[in-house]
């Protein structure tokens, strides 16, 4: 494995907290023959393993609607991050005269009460199916070490809004965003599919699994985005879109109705982010939290500028409504970015380095990114 080791300073008006990290680079271009590693995902599983997954762009780093070769590529750590598992792949490209199968933009959702981890993705087979995204899960009831084969659940997501099935010069530009989805309080677990152009909408299972559906009505305005659940057990989807800031849309009833507002104040230049839920008990070795204090606070991960550069971690303390400055992780080159509550209450952070050419892995204690 390849290491960096940087200390990360920037002026007052771009960072509250000065962060020192060390990143370990868990996929770089060119390993294992592999042109390009991208679309990174990471959970923590219920035993405390850390689980890590990204698309393996085999000829180039184009996306799924690219007709390439593209596997789901696997690791694990069971240290906390210190080391890895060598990579290995859920899922497999199919790829010959009849048939160009390839899986892309994983996304994984850890249910805490069956201790199972489901692991979303959107497969494209270009040839027979003509270039119509599908959306497959599989699922690990041993912390990741194995998976069940490939289920496609494609027509149980699917809205009637939207032009599933369709290819996407017909407008059927639609998939599951990668990165991580939720459990709510009540067990069920939420993720959320993508209109590209048109809009965002919630999708998941209320039955562990067993099942998948669409919740309520897809909502306007939206492109990749993410789902937390806020103090009052309202939903509140975090969406990159246009004008350097991020559309956010709040339910209280899955998705029947929306309220929707654009936030400035999260910079953001188009790009992948992350959003969860950080319980305070998490950081304090007593898991009590001092009086005044809220039960939870919300951490972003995104690149807080105007390219693709500058990733933070940012801390909301009122379910959204206004967000510090973070704590950086990486000043220069990053992309798309995912976060995890590791146990004992550090976070680790997974993202893109510069250029595309890698998937690094760090780790920030509560301290730095709990700064009010």
């Amino acid at each position: 494995m390849y290491k960096t080791f940087f200390a990360a300073a920037i002026a007052a008006t771009s960072l509250a907290v000065q962060a020192v990290s060390e990143q370990t680079t868990l996929w770089k271009s060119g390993d294992g023959g592999i042109k390009s590693y991208r679309i990174p995902a990471l959970c923590t599983a219920p035993n405390g393993d850390l689980i890590a997954v990204c698309d393996a762009r085999k000829d180039h780093a184009g996306d799924l609607n690219s007709a390439q070769p593209i596997n789901i590529s696997c690791r694990r750590s069971t240290d906390g991050g210190a080391t890895w598992s060598d990579p290995v792949d859920t899922w497999t490209w199919k790829w010959d005269d009849d048939e160009h199968w390839a899986g892309s933009d994983p996304s994984l959702i850890v249910d805490a009460r069956d201790k199972k981890i489901f692991l979303l993705y959107n497969v494209w087979e270009s040839k027979k199916r003509h270039g119509v995204f599908q959306f497959f899960v599989q699922e690990s009831s041993d912390d990741g070490k194995t998976w069940s084969k490939p289920r496609d659940i494609s027509s149980d997501i699917a809205f009637g809004e939207w032009p599933f099935g369709k290819k996407q010069s017909e407008g059927g530009f639609i998939f599951i965003t990668s990165g991580s989805g939720i459990q709510t309080k009540d067990g069920t677990l939420l993720h959320t599919i993508v209109h590209v152009g048109d809009g965002n909408a919630l999708i998941g299972s209320e039955d562990h699994g067993k099942t998948w559906k669409a919740f309520g009505k897809p909502v306007k305005c939206g492109d990749e985005c993410k789902v937390v659940e806020l103090s009052d057990g309202s939903l509140m989807i975090n969406s990159r879109w246009r004008g350097g800031g991020r559309q956010i849309h709040v339910t209280k009833d899955r998705g029947a109705t929306w309220e929707s507002r654009y936030d400035n104040s999260l910079v953001d230049p188009q790009c992948n982010a992350q959003i969860m839920r950080y319980p305070i008990a998490c950081a304090k070795p007593d898991k009590t939290p001092k009086p005044g204090l809220p039960e939870a606070v919300l951490l972003f991960s995104n690149c807080k500028a105007d390219g693709r550069r500058n990733l933070h971690v940012r801390t909301s303390w009122n379910d959204g409504e206004t967000w510090n400055e973070g704590v950086c992780v990486e000043p220069t080159g990053a992309a798309y970015s995912d976060i995890t509550i590791l146990p004992g209450g550090r976070l680790g952070v997974l993202f893109e380095g510069a250029g595309y050419s890698t998937i690094r892995f760090c780790t920030l204690e509560a301290h730095e990114f709990l700064a009010r």
